[in-house]
């Protein structure tokens, strides 16, 4: 009884959030309709204005030109910020690639150990990584291995 009472009251109250939501989307929508016509009356205003003050061809071309460079400014942003995004998400994967392995490893290391031929057969591959690292390490990057410009001969 007590179940079926929570479900009504669960039910119930789920209900008008719905409502709640549909009524506030319906009102942010009805407002931003208004704010858009609000700012298309002041370009009119604005461009009635600069039609007056230099003419109506100079006036539409100033518009053009200040849309066109607003669309080139925004796609640009959009670029970059794009970019940042995907090296953000590449970094965000391989550190839980990384984080996944190593948990993958931990778990499956008790198993391995109970048999002690395992255990033995277990060296290679962990030398092998051990050897990777020292090497990784040593070698350094790409830009650590160029040799450095002589700026005085211009080589």
């Amino acid at each position: 009884m007590l179940g079926s009472l929570i479900a009504s009251l669960a039910a119930g109250e789920t209900a008008n959030m719905v409502g709640r939501a549909k009524r506030a989307a319906i009102a942010y929508g009805a407002a931003a309709l208004f704010i858009l016509f609000g700012v298309f009356f002041a370009l009119i205003a604005a461009y009635v204005w600069a039609a007056g003050r230099w003419g109506a061809i100079t006036a539409a071309l100033i518009f053009a030109g200040i849309f066109v460079a607003l669309a080139i400014v925004t796609v640009v942003f959009q670029n970059v910020t794009a970019k940042a995004q995907a090296r953000r998400i590449a970094r965000k994967r391989a550190v839980d690639t990384k984080a996944l392995a190593a948990t993958a490893a931990v778990a499956a290391l008790p198993a391995l150990l109970a048999n002690p031929r395992s255990a033995a057969a277990l060296t290679v591959p962990v030398l092998g990584v051990i050897g990777y690292l020292i090497f990784k390490e040593n070698t350094g990057s790409r830009a650590a291995r160029r040799r450095p410009r002589d700026h005085l001969n211009n080589r």
